[in-house]
């Protein structure tokens, strides 16, 4: 196999592994360790193939193809595809402290990473605007490059640096919406820490969900599915669709060795229930690693992917209502232990949610009056499943 380039891993300062590069045919082929291989991302030192576990880390380092303006950004920056767009400068993140070196490069990690020093954020304006001519101008070495998922996106450079999200769809910024609603609920409930704080903030004549980066400058944001065994992974795909895996999965969770995330997946499974948000997967879900000490905590619970019934599928549910819909929700969203703690669950906190709910949904020019008022129908019957459920527990 022919390759365009060699390239150095490097987290901050330290030389990991060096890889060949084919950019026509987006591979990724590992060479060897260097240096410091020990501090290689977390995937890369605990596998039998460092070819498939580099590829899927360089795969969460680039635009998604699915992504609504990707062909957009390809032509105005004159990339084959993703993972050339991606390599052509850094590979930079607001996730982790790995980035590209290419030979004979004298840069130092301090000069050139986004947690201390700005960038020219004119490149996610022109994307976020959806001005994709101006791209041509623009500087690239920015990390929205590597800012995954299918959702238009693009990191701006505020007193913190601030993600902007719009939505999936061209006509679903709804998501958005949503997205913030889900974050309120969220943190009515649960500890500030627990949940990611979402804004809402205009862009143009759409709407963006807006939080700050979720690191700092000695932290790692590490995917669950980096870390859990791959049976467990299996499990919690599948458990949604069978009740009965539940409790294997929570069982395995508790002796995971982290008694914290059990009681994360708790509080999410009940934050999923009352706003029936359905792009939960294990790539958002994330640990933080502590770089000093090794250590790990769960991250702040974020990405709320069609909640409240926003996503494309969703909107089509709740515009031809039947009498199955409300099973069909209380039975996807609902997967609720009597037996798990609830004493953390006041269901106080949530007064004057519905209210909430048409404040935000009101901005949409999709949801009329009678389709808020149909999920705030939907809201409700989870809320009082979750009441008999934490009531049985509280007893």
């Amino acid at each position: 196999m022919k390759f365009d380039e060699t390239l150095t891993l490097m987290n901050k300062d330290d030389e990991v592994l060096s890889f060949f590069v084919d950019y026509l045919n987006k591979k990724v082929v590992f060479n060897k360790k260097l240096k410091h291989f020990d501090k290689a991302p977390y995937k890369l030192l605990h596998t039998d193939d460092v070819n498939l576990a580099l590829t899927r880390f360089f795969n969460l380092r680039r635009i998604s193809e699915s992504r609504r303006d990707y062909e957009q950004i390809m032509q105005a920056t004159g990339s084959k595809n993703s993972l050339e767009l991606a390599l052509k400068k850094h590979a930079l993140s607001l996730s982790d402290h790995f980035w590209i070196k290419r030979e004979g490069e004298n840069l130092k990690y301090k000069d050139i990473n986004f947690f201390t020093n700005k960038w020219d954020d004119s490149f996610a304006k022109a994307v976020l605007h959806g001005n994709y001519e101006a791209l041509k101008n623009c500087d690239i070495n920015v990390p929205d490059v590597v800012t995954p998922g299918w959702g238009v996106k693009g990191w701006i450079c505020e007193d913190v640096p601030k993600l902007y999200k719009l939505g999936i769809h061209e006509e679903s910024s709804d998501e958005c919406l949503a997205e913030v609603l889900v974050s309120r609920v969220g943190r009515r409930l649960l500890n500030k820490e627990e949940v990611t704080d979402y804004e809402l903030r205009k862009v143009g004549d759409k709407y963006a969900s807006v939080s700050p980066v979720m690191i700092n400058y000695d932290e790692e944001l590490v995917a669950l599915s980096n870390v859990l065994p791959a049976e467990m992974y299996s499990l919690y795909l599948a458990k949604s669709h069978d009740k009965n895996l539940d409790k294997k999965f929570f069982e395995k969770t508790k002796a995971f060795g982290m008694p914290e995330l059990f009681q994360f997946f708790v509080k999410l499974s009940v934050l999923r229930s009352l706003c029936f948000v359905s792009d939960l997967h294990f790539e958002n879900v994330s640990l933080i690693k502590d770089l000093k000490t090794n250590k790990f905590r769960v991250a702040p619970m974020y990405d709320f992917g069609g909640a409240f019934g926003s996503s494309r599928s969703g909107k089509e549910l709740l515009s031809n209502p039947n009498k199955g819909l409300y099973l069909l929700i209380y039975f996807m969203f609902s997967n609720l232990d009597p037996n798990w703690d609830y004493s953390w669950y006041d269901p106080r906190k949530l007064a004057g949610v519905e209210d909430e709910i048409r404040e935000i949904f009101s901005k949409s020019e999709f949801y009329s009056e009678e389709l808020i008022e149909r999920i705030i129908a939907v809201y409700q019957m989870q809320k009082e499943s979750l009441d008999k459920v934490a009531k049985c527990y509280n007893q």
